[in-house]
């Protein structure tokens, strides 16, 4: 045992610089699995999601298969798969909930075993080649710095596993040693395709390209040839029956969805930093091709160079038998093949370099939808990026001495830091320090009707599911109190279901369930014969009184009052002391009314307003209604408009034409 653990003492140094890489990017305050905040206050929302997924999922009961859960799109069921949740530790967590305390998370961590994972393997691949403990260490730190890495973490968390595609290289790189064994082949490619199937199932068309490398190795070294489909059996069977058991085949989720060809690799991506490099300017890419993201990193680039150098100046061709070199290189050209088969895939079949299509293949509609699984397909560049890496670092060892190799991977381990410190930089600034999270439904009124009614479900009727931030405050109230959402931020879309659940619902208008409208929406709160009350800017429905609370007349559900304090609605101005400070060729906007047909007042009370221009229209702004009955004073501007049919984003502005600023303290729309 001491002399194995000596044997992999730079293995164990590597995992060991992984975590301390981790803390040194993100801090130690991610690591409390009570502190929850960080998660609720992500910038892009991603992070709420993962986390909130798992919080239904922990929260809910058991189901068959285990995934499943129906508390996040009621009635209809989903996957814990499909909120990116990391499932592996989803259903682990859950299965020991009554241990765990109050407020739970295990994102921290995973990014932690993550890093340490990245570092360990890395040194594995590169112990095979490297037999300097030193050279190990240093190799081992180029892959935890690999920006293609670091940029998913905490941005999509279980994607951030890269340690799959490593684990599966593993199997390339010491196929003579252990995984030539059948036995072994079929136990390590079992254990990949259950992990890539339990963490994040991107990784399996990842690793299962890689697969395909190692089936070459097999099928020319193998003595019986019919062997070879055993591992991509066992990877496969292992894949399909952890996302069974997961859900995934269960819930009803569209497996495909636009956008392949579009979140694709350009053919810059690997020295084209985003952003990353200090050094390094920006290349032309499409807005959607961010999930290409491959950049190497300047040091990895500069080795790569200097390795692929020295290799073709000691590189010699022999006359040999084909047969022969074949066998003889049998692994290289399962690198090539994974390069070649990474690259058709990643591309896309529209095939970029900077902003420029190079071509576009088109793709028979059977093949289209199959494809579509994966339609971001710039991600699969990754097992690419990592035989980069390994190529750079080992490519030249029969030819750089000892020293030498020592002495150049310290420079341009030293170069790669430099150049990406910047971006580990912004990631400290965000993620080491303690958040505070602040939901949007403050109003004690929420805590009432979850303790003290009989509400158990939440149905969205305006579509809360697109306001991220709302959506993410109600995922947090539900999930704290028991209550079911009609439906959440899903990976995949669940189609119509949740529209035939939320008209279902509104025609039986069952007392446990409460209905949200945005208020520019009250109107339509008058085609259902329910209490409503106004919470937090929202319009609650429900066919039960909920508690003591004054419900909302039919006045009330016709006429919109601005809320000033939030600033929305209005260009070229600010608010000072709860009213709109307008500057001059400034307007107010909004608020996009679903309005019925019929006449409509509007009252803007405030200061310096005898010089207000007034407009209306709707349907994006296609039509247009004359303003009638306009009365400009200085304190006070009315007008009204008729509005001849249903309009879903009624629309008015008032624009600032004078010199001065123009103060508003008010706006009522009303309907006569």
């Amino acid at each position: 045992m001491k002399k194995k653990f000596v044997e992999n003492k730079p293995v164990w140094i590597c995992a060991l610089l992984g975590a301390a890489v981790f803390v040194l990017i993100y801090g130690i305050h991610i690591l409390n699995p009570c502190y929850t905040d960080w998660l609720m206050t992500s910038e892009d929302g991603d992070l709420t999601q993962h986390y909130l997924g798992w919080k239904f999922f922990r929260h809910a009961g058991w189901k068959f298969p285990l995934g499943l859960i129906d508390t996040m799109a009621y009635p209809n069921a989903t996957s814990v798969i499909f909120t990116d949740s990391i499932p592996l530790f989803a259903v682990f967590f859950k299965a020991v909930r009554f241990l765990l305390p109050a407020q739970f998370q295990y994102f921290g961590w995973f990014g932690l075993l993550c890093f340490m994972l990245q570092g360990g393997i890395g040194a594995i691949l590169v112990k095979k080649y490297l037999k300097n403990d030193f050279l190990i260490v240093l190799g081992g730190m180029l892959f935890i710095l690999s920006p293609a890495f670091i940029d998913r973490m905490y941005w999509m968390t279980s994607l951030s596993a890269h340690f799959l595609c490593l684990l599966a290289l593993t199997f390339i790189v010491y196929y003579d040693e252990v995984f030539g064994k059948t036995k072994n082949a079929l136990i390590g490619w079992a254990i990949v395709g259950a992990l890539c199937g339990s963490i994040h199932i991107y990784f399996l068309p990842m690793c299962g390209i890689i697969l395909l490398g190692f089936m070459l190795i097999d099928f020319v070294r193998g003595e019986k040839k019919w062997k070879v489909l055993l591992p991509f059996l066992s990877y496969i069977g292992a894949a399909l029956a952890v996302v069974f058991l997961l859900g995934g085949f269960g819930s009803g989720m569209k497996a495909g969805n636009d956008g392949v060809g579009y979140y694709s690799f350009n053919l810059n991506g690997f020295f084209n930093p985003q952003g990353w490099s200090g050094y390094w300017k920006d290349m032309p890419y499409t807005d959607s091709q961010y999930e290409g993201f491959a950049y190497l990193g300047l040091g990895i680039l500069v080795l790569l160079f200097i390795s692929v150098c020295l290799w073709l100046s000691s590189a010699a061709m022999k006359k040999v038998r084909i047969s022969i070199w074949i066998k003889a290189h049998i692994r290289e050209l399962a690198y090539v093949l994974i390069i070649m088969v990474t690259l058709i895939v990643s591309a896309s079949n529209i095939v970029m370099y900077n902003d420029k299509v190079l071509y576009e293949l088109p793709v028979p509609g059977f093949i289209y939808k199959m494809w579509s699984i994966f339609r971001a397909t710039g991600r699969l560049i990754w097992p690419m990026v990592y035989l980069l890496v390994l190529g750079a670092i080992c490519l030249d060892i029969k030819v750089a001495g000892k020293r030498a190799k020592g002495i150049l991977l310290t420079i341009c381990l030293l170069l790669q830091i430099a150049d990406i410190r910047g971006m580990l930089a912004k990631k400290n600034e965000i993620y080491n320090k303690v958040d505070s999270y602040q939901t949007l439904l403050p109003s004690e009124d929420w805590r009432m009707i979850a303790e003290e009614t009989d509400a158990a479900h939440i149905c969205f009727v305006s579509d809360v599911a697109n306001s991220r931030k709302l959506l993410f405050s109600f995922g947090d109230y539900g999930s704290d109190y028991g209550l079911t959402l009609s439906n959440f931020y899903f990976a995949r879309s669940i189609g119509d279901k949740e529209i035939v659940a939320r008209d279902t619902a509104l025609q039986e208008l069952p007392a446990d369930t409460i209905f949200i409208f945005f208020k520019n929406e009250a109107q339509k709160c008058l085609n259902y014969e329910m209490n409503y009350y106004e919470i937090d800017g929202l319009i609650v429905g429900c066919s039960a009184p909920l508690g003591d609370m004054e419900p909302l007349t039919g006045k009330d559900l016709t006429t919109y009052r601005y809320e000033l304090e939030s600033g929305q609605f209005m260009n070229n101005g600010e608010v000072v002391d709860g009213a709109w400070i307008i500057h001059p060729y400034g307007n107010t906007y909004g608020p996009y009314l679903n309005a019925e047909a019929g006449k409509y007042k509007v009252t803007v009370t405030g200061s310096n307003l005898a010089s207000t221009e007034i407009k209306c229209y709707y349907s994006g702004g296609g039509k247009i209604l004359e303003p009638q009955n306009v009365l400009l004073g200085d304190t006070q501007v009315t007008c009204e408009v008729e509005l001849s049919e249903h309009a879903e984003d009624l629309e008015f502005a008032f624009w600032n034409a004078g010199g001065a600023d123009m103060v508003v303290s008010g706006i009522i729309i009303e309907k006569e």
